[in-house]
């Protein structure tokens, strides 16, 4: 967030150009989408992400992937209930990134999430995608599966 007392929601995103032009052999990042979900991990990669933002004078993209199949949905009287998981993460991000002095926006997205992420990185044309390793070992790892199939840089942070 940059010390400005700008709502850093609503701060730009796009790093150093504007938005929809991609500059090829650049120096240093631009945009870097963070996967973050409240975990130790993620909080590793975020403040990772953060400083290398800072340095390169880049943005940071934050997103949490609600995944569909795990034990998120509750139901009740028939009705699915889903917690409002990532507005109590926007809540700890602001207080995770005051003056970190980056430019940042979070999203909160439903879905497969390294392909949620992938397609994130590639719908904004990041320079890369920064997530912490896995904290279950019998689900499939996010970090195992973007370094596998991205199509750009993905920095797995322990």
């Amino acid at each position: 967030m940059s010390g400005n007392g700008i709502d850093p929601q609503w701060e730009p995103v796009a790093g150093r150009l504007p938005a929809g032009q991609f500059e090829i052999g650049k120096d240093g990042a631009g945009l870097l989408v963070v996967g973050f979900d409240g975990s130790g991990p993620s909080r590793n990669a975020l403040a990772y992400a953060a400083g290398l933002a800072r340095r390169d004078g880049a943005a940071l993209l934050i997103a949490f992937v609600e995944s569909l199949n795990t034990a998120s949905l509750w139901f009740f009287a028939g009705s699915p209930i889903i917690p409002d998981s990532g507005a109590d993460l926007a809540e700890e991000l602001r207080e995770e990134l005051r003056g970190a002095g980056v430019p940042w926006q979070f999203v909160s997205l439903r879905g497969d999430p390294a392909r949620a992420l992938e397609t994130l990185a590639s719908t904004h044309m990041a320079d890369g995608i920064v997530v912490g390793r896995s904290r279950s070992p019998w689900r499939g790892s996010v970090a195992a599966h973007l370094a596998k199939r991205a199509h750009r840089t993905v920095l797995i942070v322990l």
